[in-house]
């Protein structure tokens, strides 16, 4: 490992205390606002999922009042519960930003955890985005020195494993800490760094961020009270980096920490498709040939696939059958778009991936990864996909370097609102889009984020006993009617 003597774990302390963003372009504080309106709409939309239904009623036993918002509900709980809650539904349907630089979601380890220590210290609406640029900074500094890829290749979830220190250190900046408690910060929150990669296409792939944003919540508030760690953790023998890395380069972390700003320089990629985003490629692919094939799909032969080196990593369920799992099958996402000519929320459900059709498509999907690719010109930036359908009398190609949503090639700001609306229609809420937008586009002007949305609570309350509870709405306690999707 080289460069151990770097002090990293008191660079990033330093950093979380004193990164000055006061200077910083405005177009900083947008993005990581964008993000945040993304992440709260892809939150609601969970909210009837079968991952956070099961999570609710697993941890009725825990919840309790508090100040922090659980997005899916509008209902009010403590800090780490509704950090818990909010980083497990906002990735239920995989639906959530992604970060090039972090080969992961950013944002659903981040702002779960921010949001949740903010809507206790007061902090402003701006004291609440800085810390998600300085929290994203955190992370691709630590993802560079792991370095990601092969972190990544080795089964880690990055999501999760960086996540909990990056969100650790920005509860700890809104919690004002001094930079000895933050190292112990973030000792603690080393200690917890988890998630296994084989759990892909399964209920737990959403619980990690879920569990890396209660960690970072309970990390900082245990070093805020007095709770130590080895304060060198991060770079200690048998540390962080000794332990998740590949001949890890502690310099660059400061290399990336002194950039201003990654998240301006590597934009973030918001997701046009509910599934993995190494499949959007394929998908802009694969709708693209389809109004080709209509009515023709029975006359496909064979379908090849070709994506860059190590393209596949996280499509690890070739045959799927459930609609989890097909969210990590671009042969699943094949046969979708040539089945529906879409990939919305509804191809992920699991009569969609059993379909015989589904199935039979499937099966004539063949894969690899090449540094060359199949078709077109022999270079490209950061990945590809190459899709070729063969029929009796011809081959249909397409290829897809960049796909929409990728920080290069964005969603207007016409598209994001798109689908956050369309968020916010498959959530079954009866919820105001409008006024909703208002509350998230009004942040950066928030003396505080104290209750920061007037979202209030109508889902039915089985899951936490019956009849009707009491919830906050405004100021006061009142008793809500229930409201559930059919």
């Amino acid at each position: 490992m080289a460069n151990e003597t770097n002090e990293v774990t008191g660079e990033i302390a330093h950093f979380a205390v004193e990164a000055d963003l006061n200077s910083a372009p405005a177009e900083l504080l947008e993005l990581a606002l964008r993000a945040f309106i993304d992440t709260v709409g892809v939150t609601i939309a969970a909210r009837d999922d079968a991952v956070v239904r099961a999570i609710t009623k697993a941890t009725a036993d825990e919840f309790r009042w508090g100040n922090a918002t659980v997005l899916s509900t509008g209902e009010r709980t403590s800090p780490a519960m509704a950090a818990l809650l909010n980083g497990t539904s906002g990735h239920a349907l995989d639906y959530d930003d992604v970060g090039d630089r972090i080969y992961g979601h950013p944002s659903i380890a981040l702002y779960p955890t921010i949001l949740a220590v903010a809507e206790n210290t007061h902090a402003s609406g701006r004291e609440f985005l800085e810390a998600y640029a300085v929290g994203f900074q955190i992370a691709t500094a630590i993802a560079d020195a792991l370095p990601i890829r092969a972190h990544y290749s080795k089964g880690w979830h990055s999501t999760a494993t960086v996540g909990v220190i990056a969100a650790t250190a920005s509860a700890c900046r809104l919690l004002d800490l001094s930079v000895e408690q933050i190292r112990n910060a973030i000792g603690i929150a080393a200690s917890c760094a988890s998630g296994s990669r084989q759990n892909f296409g399964t209920m737990t792939k959403p619980l990690h961020p879920g569990l890396a944003a209660r960690s970072a919540v309970t990390a900082a508030s245990l070093a805020a009270n007095g709770f130590t760690a080895d304060t060198s953790q991060l770079e200690a023998g048998m540390g962080f980096f000794a332990m998740y890395g590949s001949n890890s380069d502690l310099s660059a972390v400061s290399k990336r920490l002194a950039e201003r700003w990654t998240l301006l320089h590597d934009g973030i990629n918001v997701k046009k498709y509910p599934c993995c985003f190494n499949t959007h490629r394929t998908a802009d692919a694969v709708l693209s040939l389809a109004p080709k094939l209509s009515g023709r799909v029975n006359d496909v032969r064979s379908i090849r696939l070709t994506l860059e080196p190590g393209g596949f990593d996280p499509l690890i369920h070739h045959r799927p059958t459930t609609g989890l799992e097909g969210k990590f099958s671009a042969e699943y996402v094949i046969a979708a778009g040539l089945l529906d000519g879409l990939v919305d929320f509804r191809s992920f459900t699991d009569a969609s991936v059993v379909r015989k059709e589904a199935q039979e498509l499937i099966r004539k999907v063949e894969y690899a990864e090449s540094e060359t690719p199949a078709w077109g010109s022999s270079t490209y930036d950061y990945a590809y996909s190459v899709l070729e359908i063969e029929l009796d009398d011809e081959v249909l190609r397409e290829r897809v370097d960049v796909p929409k949503g990728d920080h290069t090639f964005p969603l207007t700001a016409g598209e994001i609102e798109a689908k956050f609306r369309s968020c916010l229609e498959f959530s079954g809420t009866d919820w105001d889009a409008n006024e909703i937008l208002a509350e998230l586009n009004a942040i950066p002007s928030r003396a505080n984020m104290d209750g920061f949305t007037s979202m209030r609570v109508d889902k039915t309350t089985d899951d936490r006993g019956e009849g009707s509870q009491e919830q906050v709405a405004g100021n006061g306690r009142s008793k809500t009617s229930s409201h559930d999707r059919s």
